[in-house]
């Protein structure tokens, strides 16, 4: 599988890009086959209320620090 179908890189794609601007359809627009979880993402992002948006994306985030977190220790 390469690495731009992995879950964890398309979820980390549309965080990041929802903190450069980026909204609705534009979060996974360089997908062409968005993975299941990532659409989730996508849909919590766009939620109307912004606190539901403020945790989908902190959680999100905290899970790619983690990750970074993780590869920088080894």
């Amino acid at each position: 599988m390469s690495l731009f179908a992995r879950r964890e890189f398309q979820c980390a794609f549309a965080a990041v890009s929802y903190l450069a601007g980026r909204r609705e359809a534009e979060l996974l627009e360089p997908f062409t086959a968005p993975h299941l979880e990532a659409r989730a993402l996508q849909s919590r992002l766009t939620h109307p209320e912004r606190e539901r948006r403020a945790e989908a994306l902190a959680r999100e985030l905290s899970r790619l620090a983690s990750s970074l977190e993780a590869r920088a220790i080894k």
